[in-house]
């Protein structure tokens, strides 16, 4: 269904499987909230609503490790005896999400420091220094115990190291940990206030000694920011690496004794504080925790599930949580519609998921989970909607999940994600407060999802072989390009692929300093243009992008009236002058004083194009101008109903192609000319024709061989 090459570039992927070798469905189940007398009754409905999975131990530390001189795994023991009597497989969390009472007492350097300065007493969770040397120790110890004792059994499926590694830390072992950060990055003091620029405000160094971490207390401005920009984002890189660090320092614990199990944790989509594509490459598999908002579009949850898969460079990943019901965090926590859990589930497997896994299976009793969706309510019963859609679903993976295991994707797009780029726009002073990293780059990765054409979400490091496999590279609001990132691109583009940039685009370097010669710096010669200006605009503001008839060409032949497209732009935008070779697509109306200059252009690069979208968008212009891109590229887009999703996972060692087709609606839709006649359903085994019914949040998988 997308534009196939071969052969498949991905690595054969680590199965993730129940016992039996059965697709994973599961999620978390903690017993140790409940009396034991109840355990074998969760077990047995959740058997028959076709679970066949558990995740423990994910917040025992406490009862695990009463002391620090000893362990009581009598209760896990009793856990995991359960599970395996009922043939259910398990994944073993280290339980070092959440320190227990008497280490915050008893080591207080383990707790956090936050930002205004303030040192935490023991409370909540996520609340460990990653920094502090008595947590390292004991979190290993931990870790290694459990591997010792349960690494060995044939039911563990997986490690589920901590839960949702987050937070940041500002305490005087963080401090010391940072400077010493800094002399390996940069050797000298010297050399940070280059790459700093630190005379701004008199702050020039002279000592590593002098550095502090950047809070309210220091140099944080607040807000995400920091009098020197550079000093905060090597901060933020800095943290990342010391929550990936207790990751992996659990991870080489349990290696000790667990040389076969996988071991992974369990990530946020796009959350700030961790770069993820540095803790893909340490991790055996990816696993994430899918929570849509109410006002979470389809396609914004796509890109999620692609920004995941390529974190683990292709590879299938662990849904880990996911709600059957509602969640209880949210600003309004609504239910799903009936057949909406499914669909969404659907979703996730056809975007590269090899396990459905929920928080919860039981609903909580207490605390301040307790009204959170699960399997198993409040009130217990088998005869309730969201237990009964959750059997429906446990029935049909029981019968096909396995032939959803291992599929591979292939796409010709690729869209970078950065996380120094998301870092560094949040330091710009300059931008007006809506604008958002994560929400620029969703908002490009939209028109092919509304296309169905498959993206692969990458890494600015990505190397030059595996970049040459696309068609088309996107970059939206890639502010900082850090070294040869400019010149894989330039090469890309010039042996013939098409290149998007946007607004703020390779603007700053590796430290966030600008890069002078006038924007979009390192991306300039690739797009032949210069932006001379950056402009802000106010909500209610006129300001258009035109685009004339011929726009696809780049000639703008025509004039607005009768010929013109229009959308609006809002945030930010530039003054584009076409001094480098490019021509314009789009041109700016409405109220600017730049009205008729060129707003998105179009630039001839050896044997490839460029473009550079010179202002935030809204949906009829990024749709307009991917248009473009995707027809000078040669991209087979699928045209569908606008609620019906279409994606596709590859099974080269079978040689099959599974055709995933998604309604997200909730009322029924006929899709005529459907491109699948003569595929077969997987569901049922009938031959499709041209026309499909689609049910309320109806799925159609239809099974094609591959050529």
């Amino acid at each position: 269904m997308s534009d196939r090459r071969s052969p498949f570039p991905f690595p054969s992927p680590v199965r993730i499987a129940a016992p039996g070798d059965r697709f994973v469905f599961g999620g978390d189940w903690n017993p140790e909230q409940w009396d034991e007398s109840e355990w074998e009754s969760d077990i047995v409905k959740l058997e028959r609503a076709g679970i066949n999975e558990a995740t423990i131990n994910v917040f025992s530390w406490a009862l695990i490790q009463p002391d620090e001189h000893h362990y009581d795994f009598s209760m896990l023991d009793r856990i995991v005896n359960l599970l395996v009597e009922h043939d259910f497989g398990f994944v073993l969390a280290t339980s070092t999400g959440a320190l227990p009472a008497w280490i915050a007492r008893q080591y207080p350097d383990t707790t956090r420091t936050d930002y205004e300065g303030r040192h935490h007493l023991f409370g909540v969770r996520h609340n460990a220094c990653p920094n502090s040397p008595n947590f390292l120790r004991l979190s290993a110890s931990l870790a290694g115990n459990l591997a010792r004792r349960y690494g060995s059994n044939d039911h563990l499926i997986a490690w589920h190291v901590s839960n949702e590694l987050g937070g940041t830390c500002y305490c005087d072992n963080c401090a010391e940990a940072f400077r010493a950060w800094l002399r390996r990055r940069y050797g000298t003091i010297e050399a940070v206030d280059r790459a700093w620029n630190a005379n701004f405000w008199s702050h020039t160094y002279t000592d590593f000694d002098q550095i502090l971490p950047p809070n309210a207390i220091s140099d944080g401005i607040g807000g995400g920011k920091a009098t020197l920009s550079g000093c905060d984002i090597d901060y933020r890189r800095f943290q990342s690496d010391s929550l990936l660090a207790t990751y992996t320092n659990e991870r080489d614990a349990i290696r000790k004794f667990d040389s076969i199990h996988p071991i992974t944790t369990n990530l946020m989509d796009t959350y700030e504080g961790a770069d993820y594509f540095r803790w893909g490459k340490e991790m055996d598999v990816i696993s994430w925790d899918d929570y849509p908002f109410p006002h979470t579009t389809v396609s914004d949850n796509a890109f999620k599930h692609d920004l995941m898969r390529g974190v683990g460079e292709g590879k299938p990943f662990m849904l880990m949580e996911s709600t059957p019901n509602q969640t209880n965090w949210q600003e309004c926590n609504v239910l799903r519609e009936p057949g909406k859990m499914r669909s969404e589930s659907y979703q996730a497997i056809a975007h590269g998921a090899d396990t459905i896994q929920y928080f919860q299976l039981r609903q909580s009793r207490g605390g301040f989970e307790k009204y959170h969706g699960a399997v198993i309510s409040h009130g217990g019963r088998e005869d309730e909607r969201v237990y009964n859609e959750v059997r429906e679903l446990g029935r049909e993976l029981s019968a096909y999940g396995r032939s959803f295991m291992g599929g591979l994707i292939n796409a010709s797009v690729a869209l970078m994600f950065d996380w120094d780029s998301y870092w560094s726009t949040e330091n710009i002073s300059l931008l007006p407060e809506g604008f958002d990293y994560p929400d620029q780059v969703r908002r490009w990765y939209a028109p092919f999802h509304r296309r169905n054409i498959m993206v692969d979400v990458v890494s600015e490091d990505i190397a030059p072989e595996e970049l040459a496999r696309y068609k088309v590279l996107v970059a939206p609001a890639m502010v900082m390009v850090k070294p040869g990132v400019a010149e894989r691109i330039e090469e890309f583009v010039r042996a013939g692929g098409t290149f998007l940039a946007t607004i703020m685009s390779g603007m700053h370097d590796e430290h966030d300093n600008v890069i002078l010669g006038g924007y979009p710096g390192a991306f300039r010669d690739v797009c032949g243009m210069r932006v001379e200006e950056l402009d802000m605009y106010q909500a209610g503001r006129d300001v258009r992008a035109v685009f004339a008839a011929g726009a696809e060409s780049g000639t703008l032949e025509g004039d607005e009236t009768g010929h013109a497209i229009e959308s609006a732009i809002s945030l930010t935008g530039g003054i584009l002058k076409l001094d480098g070779g490019a021509r314009a697509l789009a041109v700016y109306g409405g109220d600017a004083f730049y009205r008729g200059t060129p707003v998105v252009t179009v630039n001839d690069f050896g044997a490839g194009t460029a473009y550079f979208a010179g202002a935030v968008l809204d949906e009829i212009g990024t749709d307009k101008v991917v248009e473009s891109v995707i027809q000078q590229a040669g991209v087979t887009a699928i045209a569908s109903p606008e609620s019906v999703e279409v994606t596709s996972r590859y099974y080269p060692d079978r040689g099959e192609e599974l055709i995933f087709i998604l309604n997200h609606a909730n009322t029924p839709v006929t899709w005529a000319d459907a491109p699948v006649r003569g595929s077969k359903s997987l569901f049922d085994g009938t031959v499709l024709g041209e026309d499909l019914e689609l049910e309320p949040y109806g799925v159609i998988v239809a099974v094609r061989r591959l050529q």
